[in-house]
């Protein structure tokens, strides 16, 4: 099913080419894994899914890391099995859209008391990424918000690829950009409306 994937989008490429249609999105060309590589994509379609335990399993199979970007983020599922990852010595970064600071039910406040490394980004109108990034070689995106009505009430799609390291690279410099331009989660932070964080008197 993946190769097949593969194969359709090389073919849309081509026709667009032969039409003489120009392609100017750049975007970022990853290799498709080879069919050797063991590599699989498990797919998730909320509500009936239980999305969100899929991606708690998933962290708890991590060994190195497990980095985060969310827009919204609530689920105590995922939550708590990151806090789990902490314990465990591994690399954990949450990056959340600065709309997390004033939400009265984020998990903001959760992540920051249980000493999860956490940065909050106001340099967009919104920081719309939903995507997880585990070790050197799985990552996992869709459209899904990190949050209970997410995984069990709305219609979703979040999607799980392992064993494609190339992928989670580009995922990868993306998480280090985001947060290079992000700031460490305090609490009762303030930002301008320009996107910088507000300084005290």
């Amino acid at each position: 099913m993946k190769r097949l994937h593969g194969i359709a989008l090389l073919g849309v490429g081509g026709l667009l080419a032969a039409l003489g249609l120009p392609l100017r999105a750049e975007g970022i060309a990853v290799p498709l894994p080879s069919p050797a590589s063991g590599a699989s994509a498990q797919v998730f379609f909320s509500p009936d899914a239980e999305t969100d335990r899929a991606i708690s399993q998933a962290i708890a199979d991590a060994r190195r890391r497990v980095w985060v970007a969310g827009y919204f983020f609530t689920s105590s599922t995922i939550a708590k099995a990151l806090d789990q990852a902490k314990a465990r010595g591994l690399d954990v970064r949450v990056l959340l859209d600065r709309s997390q600071v004033t939400l009265k039910y984020s998990s903001a406040t959760y992540f920051h008391n249980r000493g999860v490394p956490l940065w909050i980004n106001a340099r967009y109108p919104v920081m719309h990424h939903k995507f997880v990034l585990i070790d050197a070689d799985t990552v996992g995106f869709g459209s899904m918000n990190f949050t209970r009505a997410g995984a069990q009430q709305n219609a979703e799609n979040f999607n799980l690829f392992r064993r494609w390291p190339q992928l989670a690279s580009a995922y990868a410099k993306e998480f280090e950009r985001l947060q290079q331009e992000s700031a460490p989660y305090r609490p009762g932070m303030v930002f301008e409306s320009d996107g910088t964080l507000q300084t005290k008197p």
